[in-house]
């Protein structure tokens, strides 16, 4: 057809897709972005060279498709600290190497479930033996011993110390179900972790939870939460790991595994471990906590259960800390400072309770805690940090860095060498990057004395302690440690080769 005969009256319609996109443009629907974006463009319109330059560089940044993908900082790439730039980059990686041949194995490990019953099989409450009830005592407090419980219980912590938390927070009473569905359902969670995992175990799960009820009973926590809110952190922790293999994102998708197939290499795991959670509680009603819910409150709690299992996906760590910090703890510190003012009074709570309230940042605060209650082994106290460090590097090590190796897979982890691993230095690095800016986002609304302050560094584990107290990384560890602490750490700073005394 010639240009003539277009019905647009243009060569190839061009006038009218011109027309459309400005009809696009006009749209009144628009994502904020989008708005941002505009606002800059008109911004530009009026503005000197010298800052047109500067917003052009701004819009680049904004038309990425990972906004929040961190850049991580030249010191942690540095030759002279090659472990904290391999556990990061191991962690948090937004690009996993595949190796995908035609005789890659999909290697399917099958479950080790199964607990120790030497216990009797417990029904209710009041069931727990006094030894049992004894450890659960101190359930409320920050030092309470997770590795005691799982001793005292043969290996099944979560049934009992959840049995516990759970008539605390009265989540019976608001699921509107008996204690004996409770208990079948704690039963069969716990039963569907693998006890032959050296962290990722329901010793763990129970570990989380016990953080996550205490993160819950912070004030500002217990007036910004509403019931359903606690409830849905209590469960959210008892089954965020459920099923976990003992390998990370990376390994399962540079394998081929079925799990990285069913959920398109994203977030693999947290997706299994939130579908299989409410797979096993629909299977029966007499492990389905949720069937007495009205179809909207069943619908809002499963929601907020799975976005805080989501939460627990290291990849996406900084950019949910970078949302907390930027909406969650600007909002406290600006009606902090506003309060400050001679003018404005005495400081007034109830203003910070409203703007924490509102869904949006109920929810960032609800990833935030299960988050920070995922990974508080590093300000638990001395001998609770040192079980769990060497537990999780004996997995890394043991249950996929070796297996890497063996089928020719790319090592996720390098610094998880058996040959290699230095316990006290991966732990500084972790908290270095992860710990030290977490948790000193989330103490500005808790105010929970467990964070990893200088002053309090002693509750900290002593492998990252003597680092962590002047704010030392991981290459400084050795230089500045004293020679007591260096002594101390090398009973543990490698792991043994499987079989060796």
């Amino acid at each position: 057809m010639s240009a003539v005969g277009c019905p647009s009256g243009g060569v190839h319609g061009v006038p009218r897709r011109r027309e459309s996109v400005a009809r696009i443009h006009s749209m009144t629907i628009e994502a904020p972005i989008t708005k941002v974006i505009n606002m800059i463009n008109v911004a530009q319109e009026s503005s000197p060279a010298t800052v047109v330059q500067a917003l052009d560089k701004v819009l680049e940044i904004l038309r990425t498709s990972e906004l929040y993908a961190p850049h991580l900082p030249p010191q942690l790439g540095r030759d002279d600290d090659p472990m904290t730039s391999d556990l990061v980059g191991g962690l948090v990686s937004q690009n996993m190497k595949r190796r995908m041949s035609g005789n890659e194995s999909q290697h399917q490990r099958t479950a080790h479930h199964g607990h120790p019953q030497s216990l009797t099989p417990l029904a209710s409450l009041s069931q727990i033996p006094e030894h049992v009830q004894s450890i659960l005592e101190r359930e409320p407090t920050w030092d309470f011993d997770i590795i005691q419980l799982e001793e005292a219980t043969n290996k099944r912590p979560l049934v009992y110390l959840g049995l516990k938390t759970f008539a605390r927070f009265a989540v019976c009473e608001f699921l509107s179900i008996p204690e004996s569905v409770l208990v079948a359902w704690l039963q069969l969670i716990e039963s569907s972790y693998h006890d032959s995992n050296h962290y990722h175990n329901s010793t763990h799960a129970a570990d989380v939870l016990h953080a996550s009820a205490y993160f819950l009973e912070c004030e500002r926590t217990k007036t910004v939460f509403d019931a359903a809110d606690c409830v849905a952190c209590l469960i959210a922790a008892a089954v965020h790991d459920v099923d976990h293999p003992a390998r990370t994102n990376a390994f399962l998708v540079n394998e081929g595994n079925q799990l990285a197939l069913l959920y398109n290499d994203l977030a693999v795991l947290e997706n299994h471990h939130a579908s299989l959670a409410f797979r096993l509680t629909h299977k029966d009603p007499s492990v389905n906590i949720f069937q007495n819910l009205s179809r909207e409150d069943y619908r809002a709690l499963r929601q907020s259960i799975i976005d805080m299992v989501l939460a627990t996906e290291m990849k996406q760590h900084f950019e949910h800390l970078s949302k907390f910090t930027h909406s969650i703890n600007k909002t406290v510190l600006k009606c902090e400072d506003e309060a400050s003012e001679p003018s404005s009074g005495s400081f007034d709570n109830e203003t910070i309770f409203q703007q924490l309230s509102t869904p949006e940042n109920r929810t960032l605060i609800k990833r935030m805690l299960i988050k920070c209650a995922d990974v508080s082994n590093p300000v638990r106290p001395t001998h609770l940090c040192s079980v769990w460090a060497e537990r999780i590097a004996e997995e890394y090590c043991q249950q996929q860095t070796d297996e890497e190796k063996e089928r020719g897979l790319p090592v996720v982890m390098a610094v998880f060498d058996r040959k290699t691993c230095s316990i006290p230095k991966s732990q500084t690095s972790f908290i270095d990057v992860f710990i030290n800016d977490m948790f000193g986002a989330w103490d500005l609304i808790t105010e929970t004395p467990v964070v990893t302050r200088a002053q309090e560094v002693q509750t900290m584990c002593p492998m990252a302690a003597c680092a962590a107290a002047d704010g030392l990384s991981s290459r400084d560890l050795d230089r500045k440690c004293s020679k007591r602490d260096v002594l101390r750490l090398k009973n543990v700073s490698v792991l043994k080769k499987p079989g060796v005394n």
